[in-house]
């Protein structure tokens, strides 16, 4: 066996090492979460794609991450909603929800069938991890892959939302895959891996309407990383890759067309009904008429047939008509009715690991001043750019700004990039190989201490970073008195003010709702609590004694259990508790509370709300 074969096998070996560990950390959160606030929607929606081939339940994103969710529970014969459980009268009426509920309701062991399709979605998450190792290694070197590959499996968001029936990951995973074959074809032009190229692209724009801007984005590399070529490259050389990249995007239309099974593919561009005001030619969205309407009828476009899936078309219409209207965003205690530009990049600078941005300052010196961290100008556009553009295109939809997991697809490509500080790790540089791996420890200690509760992981600056609504939003008074509270307290201080900055699925999308349960058991005096919870797992389905809803605006004494969706809400009605402190808390995101008569008492002595 010679070299070459030696190296290759000890880096398939460390590959498959990476994905035990990528299982052994993922693998068990897949059962210790309730259903998050779409979850079996996409579930439901997934199993009637598969049993009926209608795609018109939440055609608000590509179907192939719900398909491969609710494969186990269709090859069992789950019972699937059908058009008449949802009521659906109209195409672009969101059924999701009422799907859910109506797949819920009509199975009684639906948590089974949701937990073998979390199962099924970490087959994108390792599909990651395999995508990041090989095109890190090709560009950086073995180190930088090891390094990118970790960043990867223990990233909160990739732990929070890779164990869930969600797109995120899925498009993640697929948009890196997409990267590396479209580098390779950049690498070696040929018809074949034009084609390979295709297929992946194809593969993720079925994850996530985000991903349709790697067609203009392709295009633009192309042109770029053949620039230096020009005194070589012949006219004759630019057409043919041009006939390359043709074949490409021809062969991930087909992939897409596949996905959908055709459906409604070749429909005419004046047959569609749309919501927007910008598809339906109005100026105002209240302008669009009802049933919808449609810029192109009694245009040259009219008549022409649709290379795509109908629902395809109208999901980006769906999609978009929530970012036209806005709704009430939460941002560092203030609320608005629409989103802000820099919602995103502030959303990264809590929620990324402190070790993880500075491997990421440290990638910035070695690129200017340890050359040898580099790869070539081109190869590290292609990699750095997509991450780029989707998180400057998700940042320009400023309708609202709820969900920093938009931006997930966007995060490996910056793994990647920063990883390139491994290429610099050797016995000559003790202090630089040093400052790297504390970084990394620092990284995936803090991820690790947060877990299970990845979705609410917030980095230290939660803590200490003001924001205007502070003296509006009093935090209780905690002081733990033993050694140990103070240290566990100094470390849970990230999550713990993380809804002083954020809301929603950055650290309460419902997921926490079976730790409440188990706290119920562990406290069997608690024998009737209030519970107002987010998420959608039916609370009748679990053990917890509740006695409805906690009082708006008043407080009354019991035991109280409240998300800190709640808590934070615009409406104010449970602010209250803020007054309080908890006694206990269900993962990050359910504070669970004990009023006394005396703690009302004082209340209403002594404390001031917001109208």
């Amino acid at each position: 066996m010679n070299r070459s074969q030696k190296t290759q096998i000890r880096s398939w070996l460390i590959l498959l090492a990476l994905c035990a560990l990528n299982l052994a950390v993922i693998f068990p959160l897949t059962g210790k979460f309730s259903y998050v606030l779409t979850e079996h929607g996409r579930l439901a929606s997934g199993l009637i794609r598969l049993q009926t081939g209608n795609y018109s339940v939440f055609h608000v994103n590509p179907p192939l991450p719900d398909k491969v969710a609710a494969l186990p529970a269709f090859l069992a014969g789950n019972y699937c909603p059908t058009p008449a459980d949802l009521g659906i009268s109209q195409h672009f009426f969101r059924q999701e929800h009422r799907a859910g509920e109506v797949w819920v309701r009509e199975n009684e062991d639906h948590l089974r069938w949701m937990i073998y399709g979390r199962y099924a979605m970490l087959i994108f998450v390792l599909l990651g991890t395999i995508a990041i190792y090989f095109l890190t290694r090709q560009s950086f070197g073995k180190n930088a892959a090891i390094l990118a590959s970790l960043l990867w499996i223990f990233s909160p968001y990739i732990l929070g939302h890779g164990c869930l029936v969600s797109p995120d990951v899925p498009s993640a995973a697929l948009a890196v895959l997409s990267v590396f074959v479209f580098l390779k074809w950049l690498h070696r032009p040929t018809m074949f891996d034009a084609l390979l190229a295709g297929l992946a692209l194809g593969l993720a724009e079925l994850t996530k309407f985000t991903l349709l801007i790697f067609y203009p984005l392709f295009v633009v590399l192309w042109i770029l990383y053949r620039m230096p070529e020009y005194k070589t490259l012949t006219l004759t050389g630019w057409f043919d890759q041009a006939k390359q990249m043709f074949v490409m995007f021809a062969a991930s239309l087909l992939v897409i067309n596949m996905g959908y099974m055709f459906e409604g593919t070749g429909k005419r561009l004046g047959d569609f009904r749309f919501q927007t005001s910008f598809l339906s030619g109005v100026e105002k969205l209240y302008e669009v008429p009802i049933g919808g309407g449609n810029r192109f009828t009694d245009t040259l476009l009219d008549h022409i047939p649709m290379p795509l899936p109908a629902n395809f078309i109208q999901g980006i219409d769906t999609q978009r008509l929530d970012f036209e209207r806005g709704f009430p965003s939460y941002l560092r205690g203030e609320w608005s009715d629409s989103g802000w530009w820099y919602y995103y990049f502030y959303a990264l600078l809590i929620k990324t690991p402190l070790g993880t941005l500075g491997l990421l300052l440290l990638a910035i010196y070695c690129t200017f001043f340890i050359r040898q961290c580099n790869a070539s100008w081109r190869d590290e556009m292609v990699i750095l750019l997509p991450g780029v553009a989707l998180l400057v295109f998700v940042s320009s939809q400023t309708g609202f700004s709820h969900h920093s997991r938009y931006v997930i697809p966007a995060l490996p490509f910056f793994f990647i990039w920063m990883s390139k500080v491994g290429k610099a790790i050797s016995w000559k540089r003790p202090v630089f190989s040093t400052i790297v791996a504390v970084l990394l420890l620092w990284s995936v200690g803090s991820s690790l201490w947060v877990y299970p509760h990845s979705i609410s992981y917030f980095n230290s600056l939660a803590a200490v970073l003001p924001t205007p609504k502070d003296a509006e939003y009093p935090k209780p008074p905690e002081s733990p008195k033993d050694f140990s509270g103070r240290v566990k307290r100094l470390l849970d201080a990230g999550p713990l003010n993380g809804p002083r900055h954020l809301l929603n699925s950055n650290i309460d999308w419902g997921q926490d709702l079976f730790f409440l349960e188990r706290w119920c058991l562990a406290n069997p005096d608690v024998t009737e609590i209030t519970v107002a919870v987010w998420g959608s797992f039916p609370l009748e389905s679990t053990t917890i004694p509740s006695s409805g809803m906690p009082p708006p605006h008043v407080p009354q004494p019991g035991w109280h259990a409240v998300s800190v969706n709640y808590i934070y809400d615009r409406s104010g009605q449970y602010r209250y508790f803020l007054h309080f402190e908890p006694v206990a808390r269900a993962g990050y995101s359910i504070w669970i509370y004990h009023l006394t008569q005396e703690d009302v008492d004082w209340f209403e002595r002594t404390a001031r709300l917001d109208p």
